[in-house]
């Protein structure tokens, strides 16, 4: 009788471990596998603002660069555009538009944007011809600039500061795995978006006296 009883006990002991171990590791491995899938999204989410960062550093350069050039935009965004290719799909999900500006001693648009010192450009690649609406190539006859180039000011001592400002958005791959703020550009204009700016001081091709 003592046998069995021990027997049933070693049983319902065995059972307990088992039952503990189950639980030990499926806990632990909730931890790992938040912690990997927290190093991918993050890995992706800080890929995705680098790129964006260097194409709007580039683009903002480029614009200084341009200076009053009748097709400064359009090859300030003709600059965002080659550094966009490295992004998933070439970025059509994640840059929402960019904006060109005057930029105040602050660094903020001198005006709402779009505005009367500001371009606003929407990102829609895979159509014919431009992948930015509106297309700003003078080539082709686009004179509607609110912050036309042919008007920014690149003579000393006066030199105006250009901003490129680029509002993008970010899909987390784990969805509500993870509980991340979204980033999906849903909300009012340039809410719930990440956004890069580079500013440039115009490079001077007017030298006063």
């Amino acid at each position: 009788m003592n046998r069995i009883i021990d027997q049933l006990a070693g049983h319902q002991r065995r059972r307990f471990e088992r039952g503990t171990t189950i639980l030990e590791f499926t806990i632990v491995a909730s931890l790992l596998f938040s912690m990997l899938f927290g190093i991918i999204e993050f890995g992706l989410a800080f890929r995705d603002r680098l790129t964006i960062s260097n194409a709007t550093q580039n683009a903002a350069r480029v614009g200084a660069a341009r200076g009053d050039d009748a097709d400064a935009d359009f090859e300030i965004l003709k600059a965002m555009e080659s550094s966009l290719s490295n992004l998933p799909n070439t970025g059509i999900q994640i840059v929402k538009f960019v904006d060109v500006f005057r930029a105040t001693t602050a660094g903020l648009p001198a005006s709402g944007c779009p505005g009367a010192a500001c371009n606003r450009y929407t990102y829609t690649p895979g159509g014919p011809g431009c992948d930015w609406n509106p297309c700003p190539d003078p080539d082709a006859g686009y004179s509607g600039w609110p912050w036309n180039p042919s008007s920014r000011d690149v003579a000393l001592p006066d030199l105006e500061v250009l901003g490129v400002r680029t509002t993008f958005s970010h899909n987390w791959i784990t969805g509500g795995l993870i509980p991340l703020p979204n980033v999906d550009c849903t909300g009012a204009p340039g809410t719930s978006c990440w956004v890069d700016i580079a500013l440039f001081r115009q490079e001077p091709q007017v030298f006063e006296p």
